[in-house]
């Protein structure tokens, strides 16, 4: 009897036999249908469709006997179950006048009571869902089912960006190795680079000047000036305007954020988006309201957003600053860690503007291409599952004849008759079978090359 030969040149029965178990056991269920009204006797194999055997019922003894051992984990269990299946038959046998049947008869015997069930599988390639799940933007729709049309539509909504940073003496600290302030800086100057040109940004620095002295607090306090007024991005000039400050005195964050709320007052409007970006290690220290500062800012630009970072805080710090982010309507993050610095940086990038899900989607490009591989190797397993599949009911079957044979029920002529039948059937099954999951990698491959061309479009937007 021919092979019932692998749909995917990748796809092994061995694969599945060590990873799909439980897959299969669950397509091998008893589908509670009575032995006496299964459909598989009325099914005349040779005249059959592809659908009609694919969607043929498991045999009345497959079901009794073998089910879920089909590919148990112990190999002796599944040998004796299939055992016990054909001598369940050649015993119902004792009871029919079989001198008569033709090769037609004998083979939709063996079929209705020993075949495997094929419908449940064939309803699991077809059921497959070809979603990269993961690349889903802000707003919760797939990037897959984002149009070309809208990527590649032209943004003019004006974004500005006011960076803030706590320059009190406390900055000096060290976190892995670095101060704080120096991780700090270095954090905003790639947040302000990578941004697209269309983008303005502005660079605050509060608490810069004396010391933590008593003596120095007022000129510290005072000492909240903008280093990089709102404009373009201009790496140079952005570089420097970094090297002029450095950490030293008290933490003036409320007048930090009404400067910034001043800078951008005039920048508003239905087609303009303003975020205020904080970077700070400790509470307001010269008798400021930042939380009160953030509410004014908030009603008074209600387009505006302010995100706080607080870098390696304390119980109290964390409290204020995480109220002054919900009072102007965005987020708190703490981090302790270089890293988890990193990481919110990248998340601010993606809440820069309406174009958000496109930085995300670049930043993302490789999980396009492991799940595309998780996709194909979804074949793989179904393939390697009806390899395997397959080859056990072809054993099934030569063993049943083999003992029809030397019972003297049939023989050899009547044997390579049956055969042909059964082959021409396995044909059918495994053709069919084989069209679902070329179908779904046809899928697989349209959408990952759809998202790549989106990737793309996308990296040459915004300038990576």
């Amino acid at each position: 009897m021919n092979r019932f030969k692998q749909f995917v040149l990748l796809a092994a029965a061995s694969l599945f036999l060590a990873g799909c178990q439980e897959q299969t056991a669950k397509t091998n269920e008893p589908k509670n249908h009575q032995t006496e009204q299964s459909t598989n006797k009325e099914i005349v194999i040779a005249d059959a469709s592809a659908k009609e055997l694919v969607n043929a019922d498991a045999g009345d003894l497959y079901q009794k006997y073998i089910g879920e051992k089909s590919f148990s984990k112990a190999p002796d269990d599944y040998r004796q179950a299939t055992d016990d299946a054909i001598d369940a038959y050649l015993k119902s046998l004792d009871r029919k006048e079989t001198k008569k049947w033709d090769k037609q008869k004998w083979v939709q015997s063996m079929t209705s009571s020993l075949e495997t069930g094929y419908r449940g599988g064939a309803e699991d390639i077809s059921s497959y869902k070809v979603v990269y799940d993961k690349l889903r933007l802000p707003d919760g729709r797939l990037l897959q089912d984002v149009g070309m049309n809208e990527i590649t539509k032209k943004q003019d909504k004006k974004v500005n960006v006011a960076l803030l940073i706590d320059s009190s003496g406390s900055m000096k600290a060290q976190v892995g190795g670095e101060s704080k302030m120096a991780l700090a800086k270095k954090s905003l100057e790639r947040l302000a680079k990578e941004l697209p040109d269309s983008v303005h940004v502005s660079l605050i620095a509060f608490g810069y000047k004396g010391t933590g002295s008593d003596a120095d607090k007022e000129m510290s306090c005072k000492a909240v000036d903008t280093f990089y007024p709102l404009q373009s991005f201009n790496e140079a000039k952005f570089s420097d305007s970094l090297s002029k400050f450095n950490p030293s005195g008290w933490t003036p964050l409320a007048a930090s954020i009404e400067m910034a709320n001043r800078q951008l007052s005039d920048k508003q409007g239905e087609n303009t988006e303003n975020f205020i970006y904080v970077v700070s290690d400790g509470i307001e220290t010269c008798g400021g309201d930042p939380v009160a500062a953030a509410r004014k800012a908030k009603q008074e630009q209600t387009n505006v957003k302010i995100n706080i970072i607080g870098f390696d805080v304390d119980s109290k710090a964390d409290q204020q600053l995480k109220q002054v982010a919900e009072a102007g309507g965005g987020e708190y993050s703490s981090v302790k860690t270089k890293q988890q610095l990193t990481n919110i940086e990248n998340i601010w990038k993606e809440a820069i503007n309406k174009n958000t899900w496109r930085w995300w989607a670049v930043h993302n490009f490789s999980s396009t291409t492991w799940k595309t591989v998780d996709h194909y190797n979804a074949m793989n397993s179904f393939s390697s599952k009806y390899l395997a599949m397959s080859n056990q009911e072809e054993n099934r079957f030569l063993s049943a004849m083999d003992r029809l044979q030397k019972e003297k029920l049939i023989d050899s002529d009547q044997r390579s008759a049956i055969i042909n039948i059964l082959d021409s059937r396995q044909k059918k099954i495994k053709d069919y079978l084989n069209d679902l999951v070329t179908k779904k990698r046809t899928k697989i491959k349209t959408e990952s090359n759809d998202i790549d061309q989106k990737l793309h479009v996308i990296e040459k937007q915004v300038g990576i």
